[in-house]
């Protein structure tokens, strides 16, 4: 097994995350114990304005990320509720931000989230657009740490469009770092350089230290794939940046992707030289996905220098520190397996590669676990009733028997469970297959359905427009005449013109009906286009969208408008939607759609969907991908991702 590949598939989201957080610790403010009793004491005055009072609880805020987010927190709320009571809508939005992001590193993200929102109120209110960009960007980095790519970037997307709009340089760089570390996670590795270099440029121009350190960290990453000796270069870079300005998180950060880049070199003294001083400055900030970070890097580095035991002690250190990342367990499983494999606990190893595949392949059943753990207490129970004869009779004759006992017990045990797990493992197998073939069966099915709805449309479309539109305008050109050859009296005249009138309006439905039936724009230049005439059409819609402007495949086209046409319908006509917000998101391996509107929305629990929400499903299905629909009283909002692979695009 190639060990080397497959750790840095696995550390890799690490340090794209990692490297995101740092644009989000304030400037000198990683201050010591000194600083906070020094704000205490200023805080306890009893001349101090109410402007001071807040200024100070948000600097306790941040200063104590460093020392105790969680003694952070409880100031931040005091500040909030003091704000409230003045109204103070600057620093309502302020604290409300810097609480979150204490949340945010203690990863509580759902408290993060909430605590973030509250903050767009008091922001909107404000003349300056830099504390709502500010909040925009939070939000967006808090989506980024849960891999939910799409909401991230759209926050990005938005926290930059007020940046520029204010003329604010460094938040702009700010926002452009953000975004190319979401390309960076998705291994874009091309777009994310084109947003980091620029980041860096702003950056160096505007002196800031903090972002340069950040881009330095993704650039590092950028060039482990392809010059290591420039990573390196970056890297240390980084780590001369933070400790200057004496953002300890960072350069804890930066330590260990210098020391991840020896690593890959093979240069494992200098490796384990900066993993280490990474290591004691985590443990110093007392964080726990950072700590188990670098327990992991530093478990490899130890594995690599041949130093089996303490890598695998490192390995158990850091379940410890963070048991809940997924990366984290997969990594320390995989030094578990292989130092086990070295110091010749096989039996170890073996019970590390049952972990390692049932957390991968999510294989075992919970009778398939309580059938093992069944197993090894009759063994425990049988080897200890006959260690305890064997000491009493204290015969050699009897040792030799329970031995003799113990291996026929251990062998059928074995053999027991081989046959067990072939007999799951097949049975597993055969469903999969079954399940694989029905759903190869319904998604054929509702295909042809789709694609005959598309040839019927179409020719509908054109029977509607080439038929009866042109007879239509025949008998539009023909009235004119039959007036002119007739003497008609005045009342007469005017229900002719009326009949005139109601003709024009036939015939302009008419041509709309057939337009939307199958839109020319959508055939002829994509489903862009097609979607911005129709929600230009509606003066309660607006229609948003981002990506390359690449042509899809043209079933995916006409299901994507079909699926976006049904719903804001719906939303007028059911929802009684004053405004209808429709996005389309391009990426290089998927596209998403989002419906939101601000109608009255409806009961998910208990009313059932009904035929328009089951036909857009199964059409979504139909091209794998998936759909997810959130109502409340204040609106509802559909979203729907769509798989793209290289064979798709070609179609």
């Amino acid at each position: 097994m190639n060990w080397k590949l497959l750790l840095r598939g696995l550390l890799q989201p690490f340090i794209v995350k990692l490297g995101l957080i740092l644009l989000f610790i304030p400037k000198a403010t990683f201050g010591q114990q000194a600083i906070v009793d020094s704000l205490k004491r200023e805080l306890a005055k009893e001349d101090i304005s109410l402007d001071k009072q807040l200024e100070i609880y948000d600097a306790l805020v941040y200063s104590l990320w460093e020392q105790d987010a969680a003694r952070g927190i409880a100031y931040g709320k005091k500040g909030i509720d003091l704000a409230k009571r003045f109204d103070n809508k600057k620093w309502l939005s302020i604290l409300y931000s810097h609480t979150a992001m204490s949340y945010f590193y203690l990863s509580q993200y759902d408290s993060a989230h909430h605590y973030q929102d509250l903050a767009f109120e008091p922001a909107q209110e404000l003349p300056s657009l830099t504390p709502l960009a500010n909040a925009h960007m939070n939000k967006g980095s808090i989506f980024k740490m849960q891999d939910r790519h799409p909401e991230a970037i759209k926050e990005y997307l938005k926290a930059l469009q007020l940046f520029e709009k204010e003329g604010h340089e460094q938040g702009r760089g700010m926002a452009l770092g953000n975004i190319s570390h979401v390309y960076l996670q998705l291994r874009n590795f091309k777009q994310a350089e084109k947003y980091l270099k620029e980041s860096e440029a702003l950056a160096i121009k505007n002196n800031d230290q903090e972002s340069l350190g950040s881009a330095a960290i993704a650039l590092t990453n950028i060039y482990q794939e392809t010059d290591m000796p420039k990573a390196i270069e970056y890297a240390k870079k980084a780590v001369d940046i933070f400790h200057q300005i004496g953002n300890k998180y960072s350069e804890a950060v930066a330590l260990s992707v210098l020391g991840r880049c020896y690593q890959e070199t093979k240069k494992f003294n200098e490796a384990a030289l900066f993993t280490e001083k990474g290591l004691g400055l985590a443990k110093d900030l007392n964080y726990p996905n950072l700590l188990a970070q670098l327990y992991v890097n530093l478990s490899n580095v130890r594995y690599y220098q041949g130093n089996y035991r303490e890598s695998d002690q490192l390995a158990a250190e850091a379940t410890l520190q963070d048991s809940a990342s997924v990366d984290i367990k997969h990594n320390v499983l995989l030094n578990h397996i292989r130092n086990n494999m070295h110091l010749g606990e096989i039996e170890k190893a073996e019970k590390y590669i049952d972990d390692y595949t049932e957390s991968i392949q999510q294989f075992a059943t919970e009778e398939y676990q309580s059938s093992i753990s069944d197993l090894e207490i009759k063994y425990e129970t049988a080897k200890k009733e006959l260690e305890i004869t064997a000491l009493e009779k204290q015969k050699q004759l009897y040792i030799w028997l329970g031995l003799a006992i113990a291996i026929t017990l251990l062998i059928a045990l074995a053999l027991a469970f081989i046959r067990y797990r072939l007999a799951v493992s097949k049975r597993k197998l055969a469903e999969q297959e079954n399940r694989r073939l029905e759903q190869e069966k319904q998604l054929v099915a509702v295909q042809a359905t789709l694609d005959g709805e598309a040839a019927e449309r179409t020719r509908l479309a054109k029977d509607l427009h080439d038929g009866l539109g042109g007879m239509l305008s025949a008998v539009k050109l023909n009235l004119p005449q039959v007036k002119d050859d007739a003497v008609l009296e005045a009342m007469d005249v005017t229900r002719f013109q009326t009949a005139l009138g109601m003709l024009d309006q036939s015939i302009q439905e008419l041509r709309r009906v057939a337009h939307h039936m199958m839109p020319e724009s959508l055939l002829r230049y994509g489903v862009k286009v097609s979607l911005a005439d129709f929600c230009a059409a509606i003066p309660s819609c607006d229609f948003h969208y981002f990506g390359n402007e690449v042509r899809l495949p043209s079933k995916m086209e006409i299901m994507i408008y079909r699926c976006i046409h049904e719903l804001v319908n719906n939303a007028l006509k059911h929802a009684d939607a004053s405004h209808i917000n429709v996005q389309l998101v391009e990426e290089a391996d998927r596209v998403s759609f989002t419906v939101q509107d601000d109608g009255k929305g409806f009961e998910q629990q208990s009313e059932k969907e009904g035929m328009g929400l089951r036909n857009i499903r199964q059409r979504v299905e139909a091209f794998q991908g998936k759909m997810n629909i959130y109502s409340s009283s204040e609106g509802t909002e559909v979203h729907v991702e769509l798989e793209l692979n290289k064979e798709g695009k070609d179609d």
